[in-house]
């Protein structure tokens, strides 16, 4: 096997076992009908100041439509809500509800909790250069 292939093998098991920790996360707070997809739409949610469709859209690299069926999904199952611009009518925001808020947290714990049992297998040093690998490689 050469390196790429074995660094390809590295990636999808990162990948396999954070999306499972997410998962395991959400059925800890009983979220057992949302989706990954869902899952990432909360946390970009979250993470935005007073998101829109079209900034969502944008910031996940989709299609409005996309980000209104996958949203109109989460408004249903009581994860977010729209609430329409004091300023601009025809704008719409979309808040996460309490629920929704709870999922948010659950997909950071969860990431914290993943990279928590890496850095438990990494000495400081290790740690560190791995975040340098990795910064490296990313820009």
């Amino acid at each position: 096997m050469n390196i790429k292939q074995r660094i390809l093998e590295i990636f999808e098991i990162v990948s396999r076992d954070l999306v499972a920790a997410k998962v395991q996360k959400l059925r800890k707070i009983g979220a057992r009908e949302i989706n990954i997809t869902q899952f990432q739409y909360i946390n970009a949610i979250n993470h935005m100041e007073e998101p829109t469709f079209t900034g969502l859209a944008k910031v996940l690299g989709v299609s409005k439509p996309s980000v209104t069926g996958i949203v109109n999904k989460l408004i249903e199952q009581g994860y977010a809500q729209k609430c329409q611009s004091d300023s601009d009518r025809r704008v719409y925001y979309i808040q996460l509800t309490r629920a929704g808020k709870q999922v948010a947290v659950a997909y950071e714990e969860a990431c914290r909790e993943y990279i928590d049992g890496m850095a438990r297998a990494l000495s400081d040093s290790e740690l560190h250069q791995l975040m340098i690998l990795m910064e490296k490689a990313l820009l």
